[in-house]
């Protein structure tokens, strides 16, 4: 046969296609370890800034064997006690802004799908490229920690993983509401590997490293919202690829530290804080002459260490 009526002999009768006011997901990281931060309100306040103060200690240090308090606080019947002088630290939390700006054409919005579901779409996309930046900066923190475990070109180890706790643990940290472990996604595999290793033998024996360790993976494998890879000796271990690298990119930097809870910020044990001065604004401007329209977010955060003796961070080796 010849001379068919086609599609594409009448294509002007003819949709390439119909779009569906839906969205595929572009994979990203995600900003899950952003509510471990302590949180300070600055929006409606006269500053930019915020801050916290604290007491130097005039009793000793953990782990000093008593010695801050063996005879210091030793009174004698009717002598005066000696004034002690009290003197105070603080740590300051600045905010910066943060912004995301689109410019559609009116043709975008009369040609494609219903501009409602657009702007919808947009503005999702948006507030997760925010969320994801102020999570970067986050993770760009663990660096600054005094307190260093692990070695150059040397995947994490379990050992390394529990000196962690036991090394906040013996600088004086109290908490039962626990910490939290944020992990570059290699040392969570350097991890997972050394259970695999020594667990060859888990059907046998039950006191197997994890069972010893309290290690417990958690349900599909990190991959539901909260982030959580799994628990250990009871606290959250995060993943993620946000971490940064360290020695000329050789290795990687995740970290453990004292998370944001009610009890936690109460005893004023919480190793980072987060200030907000502007709440998520989303805004739009119309361009008459253009015929364009401007979509903004912005925001105005920041974060800071607290208290440095809570917290530690992993040195290890990178992919």
């Amino acid at each position: 046969m010849a001379n068919e009526t086609t599609s594409a002999t009448i294509d002007d009768f003819s949709y390439a296609a119909i779009i569906e006011p839906i969205l595929l997901a572009t994979l990203s990281e995600r900003a899950t370890f952003l509510a471990f931060a302590r949180e300070f309100n600055l929006v409606g306040k006269p500053s930019s800034a915020v801050k916290i103060g604290s007491i130097t200690s005039y009793w000793g240090s953990p782990n000093d064997r008593g010695a801050g308090v063996a005879t210091a606080f030793n009174a004698t019947e009717a002598v005066e006690i000696a004034n002690t002088a009290v003197s105070s630290g603080g740590v300051t939390i600045s905010t910066g802004e943060y912004g995301v700006a689109h410019e559609l054409t009116d043709n975008v919005a009369e040609d494609t799908i219903d501009s409602l579901d657009l702007l919808n779409i947009l503005r999702g996309t948006m507030m997760g490229a925010l969320t994801l930046a102020m999570a970067d900066d986050f993770a760009a923190l663990f660096a600054n920690l005094s307190t260093s475990i692990g070695s150059t070109g040397v995947d994490l180890s379990l050992a390394q993983l529990l000196a962690g706790k036991n090394t906040l643990r013996t600088a004086g940290v109290f908490t039962p509401d626990g910490i939290a472990y944020v992990l570059d996604n290699q040392q969570f595999l350097d991890v997972e590997s050394a259970f695999l290793a020594t667990n060859a033998a888990a059907a046998v024996y039950a006191l197997s490293a994890d069972r010893i360790l309290n290690y417990q993976p958690a349900d599909n494998n990190g991959m539901n919202g909260d982030g959580r890879v799994a628990s250990f000796r009871g606290d959250a271990v995060i993943a993620t690829g946000l971490t940064d690298t360290a020695n000329a990119g050789a290795d990687v930097v995740g970290a453990a530290f004292v998370r944001s809870t009610a009890f936690n910020d109460e005893q004023g044990l919480t190793t980072y804080g987060q200030a907000w001065k502007r709440m998520p604004r989303f805004e739009t401007e119309r361009h008459a002459k253009k015929r364009t329209t401007d979509l903004v977010m912005t925001i105005r955060w920041g974060i800071a260490e607290l208290l440095d003796p809570t917290g530690v961070k992993y040195v290890t080796d990178a992919p």
